[in-house]
Protein backbone atom coordinates (compact mmCIF):
# COMPACT_ATOMS: atom_id res chain seq x y z
CA UNK A 1 0.00 0.00 0.00
CA UNK A 2 1.39 3.24 -0.82
CA UNK A 3 2.52 5.22 2.01
CA UNK A 4 0.88 8.90 2.90
CA UNK A 5 3.65 11.15 2.00
CA UNK A 6 4.05 9.38 -1.58
CA UNK A 7 0.33 10.15 -2.22
CA UNK A 8 0.36 13.44 -1.36
CA UNK A 9 4.27 13.64 -3.38
CA UNK A 10 2.25 12.53 -6.20
CA UNK A 11 -0.63 14.76 -5.43
CA UNK A 12 1.74 17.80 -5.77
CA UNK A 13 3.01 16.50 -8.57
CA UNK A 14 -0.53 16.82 -10.43
CA UNK A 15 -0.90 20.17 -9.10
CA UNK A 16 1.88 21.73 -10.56
CA UNK A 17 1.77 19.46 -14.00
CA UNK A 18 -1.67 21.29 -14.02
CA UNK A 19 -0.53 24.59 -13.12
CA UNK A 20 -0.40 27.49 -15.71
CA UNK A 21 1.81 30.42 -16.00
CA UNK A 22 -0.27 33.36 -17.39
CA UNK A 23 1.75 36.43 -18.60
CA UNK A 24 0.70 39.98 -17.54
CA UNK A 25 2.45 42.74 -18.99
CA UNK A 26 2.79 46.44 -17.88
CA UNK A 27 2.80 48.41 -20.46
CA UNK A 28 4.20 51.95 -21.31
CA UNK A 29 0.77 53.47 -22.01
CA UNK A 30 -0.48 52.60 -18.49
CA UNK A 31 -2.23 49.47 -18.81
CA UNK A 32 -1.90 45.85 -18.09
CA UNK A 33 -2.17 43.63 -21.08
CA UNK A 34 -4.60 41.35 -20.67
CA UNK A 35 -6.49 42.83 -17.95
CA UNK A 36 -9.00 40.20 -17.66
CA UNK A 37 -7.75 36.54 -16.85
CA UNK A 38 -9.29 33.51 -16.06
CA UNK A 39 -6.68 31.73 -13.82
CA UNK A 40 -7.33 27.91 -11.48
CA UNK A 41 -5.81 27.79 -7.89
CA UNK A 42 -2.38 26.91 -8.75
CA UNK A 43 -1.79 28.86 -11.30
CA UNK A 44 0.83 31.81 -11.73
CA UNK A 45 0.34 35.54 -12.31
CA UNK A 46 3.60 36.37 -14.20
CA UNK A 47 4.03 40.19 -14.59
CA UNK A 48 6.52 41.90 -16.39
CA UNK A 49 6.82 45.45 -16.68
CA UNK A 50 7.84 47.46 -20.34
CA UNK A 51 9.03 51.46 -20.26
CA UNK A 52 9.20 53.52 -16.95
CA UNK A 53 8.67 52.01 -13.27
CA UNK A 54 5.31 50.40 -12.63
CA UNK A 55 4.04 48.32 -9.57
CA UNK A 56 1.46 45.50 -9.64
CA UNK A 57 -0.80 45.57 -6.01
CA UNK A 58 -3.28 43.23 -5.03
CA UNK A 59 -4.78 41.94 -1.93
CA UNK A 60 -1.57 40.58 0.10
CA UNK A 61 0.76 41.40 -2.49
CA UNK A 62 3.12 44.04 -3.95
CA UNK A 63 5.77 44.06 -5.99
CA UNK A 64 7.66 47.09 -5.46
CA UNK A 65 8.63 49.30 -8.63
CA UNK A 66 10.23 47.99 -11.58
CA UNK A 67 11.41 49.35 -14.54
CA UNK A 68 11.22 47.67 -18.13
CA UNK A 69 15.05 48.15 -18.37
CA UNK A 70 15.73 45.94 -14.74
CA UNK A 71 15.28 42.55 -17.03
CA UNK A 72 12.71 41.10 -13.76
CA UNK A 73 9.60 39.86 -13.23
CA UNK A 74 7.42 39.23 -10.57
CA UNK A 75 4.91 36.20 -9.85
CA UNK A 76 2.39 35.48 -7.66
CA UNK A 77 0.61 32.11 -7.14
CA UNK A 78 -3.28 32.14 -7.17
CA UNK A 79 -4.63 30.49 -3.92
CA UNK A 80 -8.48 30.70 -5.19
CA UNK A 81 -11.03 31.23 -8.24
CA UNK A 82 -12.37 34.00 -6.26
CA UNK A 83 -12.83 37.43 -8.26
CA UNK A 84 -8.87 39.43 -7.61
CA UNK A 85 -8.14 43.00 -8.61
CA UNK A 86 -4.85 44.21 -9.34
CA UNK A 87 -3.33 47.70 -10.37
CA UNK A 88 -0.33 50.08 -10.83
CA UNK A 89 0.50 52.67 -8.07
CA UNK A 90 2.56 54.04 -9.95
CA UNK A 91 1.30 58.54 -10.19
CA UNK A 92 -1.82 58.40 -11.68
CA UNK A 93 -1.85 55.23 -13.75
CA UNK A 94 -4.43 53.38 -11.57
CA UNK A 95 -7.01 56.51 -11.99
CA UNK A 96 -6.11 56.11 -15.73
CA UNK A 97 -7.07 52.96 -16.23
CA UNK A 98 -4.14 50.98 -15.60
CA UNK A 99 -6.56 47.97 -13.27
CA UNK A 100 -6.59 44.51 -13.77
CA UNK A 101 -8.92 41.50 -12.42
CA UNK A 102 -8.55 38.16 -11.94
CA UNK A 103 -11.35 35.77 -12.70
CA UNK A 104 -14.52 38.40 -13.12
CA UNK A 105 -17.56 37.38 -11.63
CA UNK A 106 -20.96 39.11 -12.45
CA UNK A 107 -20.97 41.28 -9.21
CA UNK A 108 -17.12 42.33 -9.22
CA UNK A 109 -16.23 43.28 -13.22
CA UNK A 110 -13.44 44.83 -14.58
CA UNK A 111 -15.28 48.22 -15.86
CA UNK A 112 -16.67 48.59 -12.70
CA UNK A 113 -13.50 48.91 -10.66
CA UNK A 114 -12.09 51.06 -13.40
CA UNK A 115 -14.89 53.42 -13.07
CA UNK A 116 -14.01 52.95 -9.02
CA UNK A 117 -10.33 53.63 -9.85
CA UNK A 118 -11.38 56.82 -11.81
CA UNK A 119 -12.19 58.73 -8.89
CA UNK A 120 -9.03 58.28 -7.31
CA UNK A 121 -6.32 60.99 -7.64
CA UNK A 122 -3.24 58.69 -7.15
CA UNK A 123 -2.27 55.46 -6.52
CA UNK A 124 -1.62 54.17 -3.04
CA UNK A 125 1.71 52.06 -2.16
CA UNK A 126 1.74 50.14 0.82
CA UNK A 127 5.42 51.02 1.52
CA UNK A 128 8.64 50.07 -0.67
CA UNK A 129 9.59 46.40 0.38
CA UNK A 130 8.20 43.93 -2.03
CA UNK A 131 5.87 40.93 -0.18
CA UNK A 132 3.43 38.11 -1.22
CA UNK A 133 4.82 36.95 -4.22
CA UNK A 134 8.46 36.04 -5.93
CA UNK A 135 10.91 38.86 -7.57
CA UNK A 136 12.33 37.69 -10.31
CA UNK A 137 14.99 37.66 -13.46
CA UNK A 138 13.07 37.35 -16.50
CA UNK A 139 13.29 33.76 -17.76
CA UNK A 140 13.73 31.98 -14.84
CA UNK A 141 11.60 29.46 -13.33
CA UNK A 142 9.43 29.41 -10.66
CA UNK A 143 9.65 27.23 -7.88
CA UNK A 144 8.44 27.90 -4.40
CA UNK A 145 10.00 24.92 -3.02
CA UNK A 146 13.23 27.22 -2.92
CA UNK A 147 14.23 30.23 -1.84
CA UNK A 148 17.27 32.30 -1.50
CA UNK A 149 15.41 35.08 0.32
CA UNK A 150 14.03 34.11 3.58
CA UNK A 151 12.08 37.80 3.74
CA UNK A 152 10.19 36.92 0.89
CA UNK A 153 9.03 33.66 1.90
CA UNK A 154 7.97 35.68 5.15
CA UNK A 155 6.58 38.28 3.10
CA UNK A 156 4.39 35.42 1.13
CA UNK A 157 3.01 34.10 4.43
CA UNK A 158 2.09 37.15 5.68
CA UNK A 159 0.89 38.15 2.42
CA UNK A 160 -1.90 35.23 2.47
CA UNK A 161 -2.84 35.90 5.74
CA UNK A 162 -3.56 39.57 5.00
CA UNK A 163 -5.74 38.16 2.17
CA UNK A 164 -7.58 35.84 4.43
CA UNK A 165 -7.95 38.99 6.91
CA UNK A 166 -9.14 41.03 4.23
CA UNK A 167 -11.87 38.57 3.21
CA UNK A 168 -13.21 38.68 6.72
CA UNK A 169 -13.26 42.18 6.96
CA UNK A 170 -14.82 42.81 3.28
CA UNK A 171 -16.84 44.66 4.81
CA UNK A 172 -15.46 47.22 7.05
CA UNK A 173 -14.88 50.91 6.38
CA UNK A 174 -11.10 51.82 5.88
CA UNK A 175 -11.02 53.94 9.11
CA UNK A 176 -12.01 50.36 10.93
CA UNK A 177 -9.31 48.50 9.52
CA UNK A 178 -7.20 51.51 10.31
CA UNK A 179 -8.11 51.13 14.09
CA UNK A 180 -7.71 47.51 14.15
CA UNK A 181 -5.08 46.39 16.53
CA UNK A 182 -3.75 43.58 14.21
CA UNK A 183 -2.73 46.21 11.42
CA UNK A 184 -1.46 49.40 14.37
CA UNK A 185 0.89 50.16 16.73
CA UNK A 186 2.59 52.85 18.35
CA UNK A 187 6.09 54.09 18.31
CA UNK A 188 7.88 55.26 21.63
CA UNK A 189 6.68 58.64 20.64
CA UNK A 190 3.12 57.85 20.74
CA UNK A 191 2.40 57.92 17.04
CA UNK A 192 0.14 55.38 15.70
CA UNK A 193 2.13 53.73 12.86
CA UNK A 194 0.03 51.46 10.38
CA UNK A 195 1.60 48.32 8.53
CA UNK A 196 1.64 47.73 5.16
CA UNK A 197 -0.44 45.36 4.73
CA UNK A 198 -3.07 47.62 6.21
CA UNK A 199 -2.80 50.13 3.19
CA UNK A 200 -3.10 47.58 0.65
CA UNK A 201 -6.76 46.65 2.33
CA UNK A 202 -7.47 50.22 2.62
CA UNK A 203 -7.11 50.96 -0.76
CA UNK A 204 -9.35 48.13 -2.00
CA UNK A 205 -12.21 49.27 0.54
CA UNK A 206 -11.81 52.34 -1.03
CA UNK A 207 -12.80 51.36 -4.01
CA UNK A 208 -15.69 49.41 -2.81
CA UNK A 209 -16.93 52.30 -0.85
CA UNK A 210 -16.38 55.43 -3.92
Amino acid sequence: MPSFKFVFAAAALLVAANANTVKIMATKDNRFDPDSITAKKGDILEFHFKGPKHSVIGTGFFSGFISGSSGKVFRVEVDNTDAMIFYSSQGNACASGMVGIVNPSKDKSLQDYKSRASKLSKGVSPGHTTFGGELADKGSFHDDSKSDDKDAQGGKKSGDKSGQDGKKSGNKSAQDIINSRKYCKKNSAGIVQVSPMALTGIFGAALYML
